[in-house]
Order: structure tokens, then C-alpha cells, then sequence
């Protein structure tokens, strides 16, 4: 009997869990540092699904946000967080001119483009390009560290919600810093 519960409230947190948490896995992060700063790249694969679609072409703003941190190993310990960042990718459709307006914002710099593509609202959402997120002025010469990142999106409409269910997405990559 016991068995047959467990078996039962795996398969029902399959199936409730919200599919976004499920469809978007992968975030594929990738760093470069140049001159002061380390630059982070982001692409987001398969976030903007037909659910995503729906709701951008219902013209309710949809927002992916991106909380970003670089963190340095500590041996036998938690992480230590260096800096953190929050960038956000947002929509919002027009209907009666058949736009978009995608406002990205990163710290002080607000980013505001009009298309009419939904292929290039795609790629505006969903992927982040050589971003000077974070400076090299406190980091170790040949110090090893990460950036972690959160994706979340804005409204869920998944009919389930965890308490604890917060980032549809996660991601990690790591270097050594060499000036």
C-alpha cells in the first residue's frame, strides 16, 4: 500500500508540476572578461513556448527576469557571492499597430526596441549577448569563479505552484580570471 502512494504522488508531481518549469531547463551561459569587466552571455532554450506566445499575443506584458551572480568557490563551504545583478527582458504587443515594444533593463541602462517580427521578440527575450555585468577591479588574479543565473517569468499561468518552485530556469559557467 505504501508503494502504491509514493508511486501515485511521484506521478502527481509530474504532471503538476508547471510546465514552464519543465519546457525551460537550459540556460546556457558562457563569460569573457575583457579590459575591466567580465561580460556574460546568455541564451535561454526553449523559454518561449506556445504558452509564452499566447499570452504576449493577448497583449499582457511578459517579462523573463535574470538574476545574475558571481560567486567564488570556497573550499569546505558555501560559495561566496562577489556581486549580484538583475537584468529583465520584457514585452508587450500592440494589437491595433501589430508591434512589439521589448524593453530590456540591466542596472542603470534601459534598452527600448520596436519590432514587428515575433522571430526577433524571440531572440530579445530569450537571449542576452556580451553584457558588462560585473568588474574585474576586486577579483584574484588566476581565481576560479562562476556565474550563477535565475530565470523567472512573468505572469505564470500554470494552474500548480510549489512554495519553493521560484526560477523556471537555471544556469551555471565557470573560469578563472586571467588579466
Amino acid at each position: 500500500m505504501r508503494q502504491v502512494l509514493v508511486c501515485v504522488a511521484v506521478w502527481v508531481v509530474s504532471v503538476a508540476s508547471p510546465p514552464v518549469a519543465r519546457a525551460q531547463r537550459d540556460v546556457v551561459v558562457t563569460t569573457l572578461t575583457r579590459e575591466d569587466h567580465v561580460l556574460v552571455s546568455l541564451e535561454l532554450r526553449g523559454a518561449y513556448t506556445e504558452e509564452v506566445r499566447d499570452t504576449v499575443a493577448s497583449g499582457l506584458e511578459t517579462t523573463f527576469s535574470f538574476d545574475i551572480e558571481l560567486r567564488q568557490p570556497v573550499a569546505f563551504w558555501l560559495d561566496r557571492t562577489v556581486d549580484r545583478v538583475s537584468v529583465s527582458a520584457s514585452v508587450r504587443y500592440d494589437g491595433l499597430i501589430g508591434r512589439y515594444r521589448v524593453t530590456r533593463v540591466y542596472g542603470r541602462v534601459e534598452q527600448v526596441q520596436v519590432v514587428e517580427e515575433e522571430a526577433a521578440v524571440r531572440q530579445l527575450l530569450t537571449t542576452l549577448e556580451r553584457l558588462p555585468l560585473f568588474g574585474t577591479r576586486d577579483l584574484e588574479t588566476n581565481g576560479d569563479y562562476s556565474v550563477r543565473v535565475r530565470v523567472d517569468r512573468r505572469p505564470r499561468t500554470g494552474w500548480f505552484r510549489w512554495p519553493w518552485d521560484r526560477a523556471a530556469a537555471l544556469g551555471r559557467a565557470s573560469f578563472t580570471f586571467l588579466p
